[in-house]
């Protein structure tokens, strides 16, 4: 079986945001930008050396939680500014409006802010095949792949059964994280040269694998 096949046979397909559907630019050090923020009277050696942007954030709550609040709101920013910047995955369009046709429901799932991939969906006309989002509820990065909460949490509200559902992520964390929650998972690997492709098939189910079992 195709994977577009496969996909129009799911009633709820989960699409990581982060690949499958937007190409973020590159972030450089998010917590470079964040450890401004709480540099004031010295920080540990693992808070100055991390590349991880919520151990800064958990060092911003130890500090209080006005600290805390603009640690996590300039993070949000960070992620907005990125989101601004990204680019559409070749052929998702197209996609998603065929998986949606065949009754789907579609859910981007990402560990960034919501509200800026929600902006995103809108301004590249996405929202109307993409009409929920799943995404990081606040400062605590625990719950982000490879956990299994948020797949678990998209899976939930929209009340399908798991067996009816589909994952498609670009990352190991992403697809480790459907795994864990039961849901098979596709992987999106774009082709070098996915976006000069003009002939049939569609570049982004082009780039899928296949399932593979929970």
């Amino acid at each position: 079986m195709r994977v577009e096949e496969f996909l129009a046979e799911r009633d709820h397909v989960l699409v990581a945001f982060d690949g499958p559907i937007a190409e973020l630019p590159p972030a450089g050090s998010v917590a470079d930008r964040l450890r401004v923020l709480v540099a004031e009277g010295g920080l540990s050696r693992e808070v100055r050396r991390t590349d991880d942007p919520f151990e800064v954030l958990a060092h911003a709550a130890e500090i209080g939680p006005a600290t805390a609040r603009a640690v996590y709101a300039q993070l949000c920013r960070i992620e907005h500014e990125l989101v601004a910047f990204a680019e559409v995955a070749p052929g998702v369009r197209g996609a998603l409006a065929a998986i949606t046709r065949a009754g789907t429901h579609i859910t981007a799932v990402t560990g960034l802010d919501p509200e800026a991939a929600r902006t995103f969906l809108v301004l590249h006309g996405l929202s109307d095949v993409v009409r929920h989002v799943v995404g990081r509820a606040g400062p605590d990065g625990a719950g982000l792949p490879p956990a299994p909460d948020l797949v678990a949490l998209a899976v939930h509200e929209r009340a399908f059964p798991v067996g009816s559902c589909a994952f498609v992520g670009g990352t190991g964390p992403d697809l480790a994280a459907a795994r864990a929650a039961g849901v098979e998972a596709l992987r999106y690997r774009r082709a070098p040269d996915a976006a000069d492709r003009v002939t049939p098939p569609n570049p982004w189910f082009d780039a899928l694998s296949a399932p593979t079992k929970r």
